[in-house]
């Protein structure tokens, strides 16, 4: 069995590709599994591959560095009920020391299985960040996302459809300089050409030279991760006159707007509508996918929120973006759950140098 394990920071697009790759191995009568990994416990890529019929398991409250035994256990769980061929495992995006902390632990504690890292990168953001030397995040952040590039061994320059020609050859060219030493790889977040080549590269990782574990600055690092609001919420919309899908995709635009207004930097925003519709905001500015919206009289929406600022004041921008939206005429929207809290303090089961 081989297990991939996908790093990368929040909003890069490990979800989107292990979409398509498990579709295309699928296709392939290749078996396969996803473990989703996060620090809530309410999650919209469970349900997600759960509305696509891809077998899979969560592990929740904390990363895979810090729930290895967790971790561990769903990788069993889903091998005796599924038996997959491959296995998906994404990190939480706020994570790094992924060689150390749960690589090395799972080649030396299942050495029958192949165990591959991939690093995603959104290429619109490494461009941003590289070339037109801007930075969205607090400098604890930016050190988490520094560390992720310089740990991978496989570096994938995702959604590279949203530069153009030039801007994707100045960053080509800035790539092969800081990250030469690394395994390039360029791939649109859905094209299955550029998909299968990714598949390719896990296919052929044995012969690659595994990374050192990195240095790291475990308070640096856990201060990042303070930097980041935690916002998990269930909501329910009703409509007398059938616009409740509607009124529940004016809301996702209108919280949506109030982040950008505010200049808080987001590091993913994502949304599930009725287990089905998934809407995804990151923080390059890029606009997301869309789809038509049927009438319903009731419309049920998940939202996950990962924002740089604090959890009070994303719960409240939250709120008054319901409120407003459930002054409009016929419509009712209650909140069925919510959870707001900053990551706690990054302490790995195991950490092998």
């Amino acid at each position: 069995m081989d297990i991939h394990l996908l790093s990368g920071f929040l909003g890069s697009g490990k979800t989107t590709a292990i979409q398509c790759a498990s579709r295309l191995l699928i296709e392939k009568g290749i078996k396969t599994g996803v473990i989703t990994n996060d620090q809530g416990i309410r999650l919209v890529d469970l349900d997600f591959f759960k509305h696509l019929g891809i077998p899979g398991r969560q592990v929740i409250g904390g990363c895979f560095c810090c729930n290895y035994q967790d971790l561990d256990d769903q990788i069993q769980s889903l091998t005796e009920a599924e038996q997959p061929d491959v296995i998906f495992a994404e990190s939480v995006g706020s994570c790094t020391d992924i060689i150390a902390t749960v690589l090395k632990p799972l080649r030396q504690y299942r050495p029958q299985s192949r165990i591959t890292l991939s690093v995603f990168a959104d290429a619109l953001l490494l461009h941003m960040l590289l070339i037109e030397g801007i930075t969205l995040f607090d400098e604890s952040v930016q050190y988490i996302y520094n560390k992720q590039l310089e740990e991978a061994g496989i570096l994938i320059l995702n959604k590279v459809d949203l530069l153009n020609p030039g801007q994707l050859q100045e960053l080509k060219k800035k790539m092969q300089e800081k990250y030469g030493d690394k395994i390039l790889h360029e791939q649109q977040a859905g094209n299955k050409q550029s998909i299968e080549k990714w598949l390719q590269l896990l296919d052929r990782s044995p012969t690659l030279q595994i990374p050192a574990s990195l240095e790291i600055d475990y308070p640096l690092y856990g201060a990042g991760e303070a930097m980041l609001a935690w916002l998990d919420q269930e909501i329910e919309i009703k409509s007398e006159t059938g616009e409740a899908n509607r009124a529940a995709m004016d809301l996702v635009q209108d919280i949506h707007r109030r982040l950008v207004a505010l200049e808080y930097p987001v590091g993913h925003l994502k949304f599930l509508l009725n287990g089905k519709e998934k809407i995804s905001f990151s923080s390059s500015p890029a606009s997301q996918q869309g789809f038509g919206v049927k009438p319903a009289f009731s419309a049920f929406l998940l939202l996950n929120a990962r924002v740089q600022t604090e959890p009070g004041i994303l719960s409240q921008l939250v709120q008054e973006s319901t409120r407003a939206a459930g002054r409009k005429s016929g419509i009712s929207i209650r909140t069925r759950s919510v959870s707001a809290f900053k990551p706690g303090y990054p302490m790995p089961t195991h950490r092998m140098a």
